[in-house]
């Protein structure tokens, strides 16, 4: 398997995780030193990168894969979500992949939704 397979298959792994809510299977797969870049909000490491995850996640109804992108260490994500509260969001999530696992997490989004919740901060 090419680095590029392996990559999106874990980045796929990753969000069949979340997106099923088996979050365990999710966080399993984040490097114990994994960056985060979002639009809002911070996570200085994996373990508060993980309880977001947990609680945002379980705050989705619905998600639908658009289109799936890799090349050597990397992978890319695009998927429509719903989440209670919010309504529709369209996420880029980027992942960077070293042995195994994921160790950048980059996404893109429309921020105006999540910012009239409050969840900016």
């Amino acid at each position: 398997m090419s680095a590029a397979n392996d990559s999106l298959a874990i980045a796929r792994a990753y969000h069949r995780g979340w997106t099923t809510k088996h979050f365990e299977d999710a966080v399993r797969l984040l490097a114990r030193d994994l960056i985060v870049e979002v639009p809002i909000n911070a996570y200085p490491d994996a373990e508060s990168f993980a309880r977001a995850l947990v609680a945002f996640g379980g705050m989705t109804t619905r998600v639908e894969l658009l289109s799936e992108l890799a090349g050597d260490d990397q992978a890319m994500l695009l998927y429509d979500m719903d989440v209670t509260g919010l309504g529709r969001l369209r996420v880029a999530e980027h992942f960077t992949v070293r042995d195994g696992a994921i160790t950048r997490i980059r996404q893109i989004h429309d921020t105006a939704a999540l910012r009239a919740a409050g969840f900016a901060g």
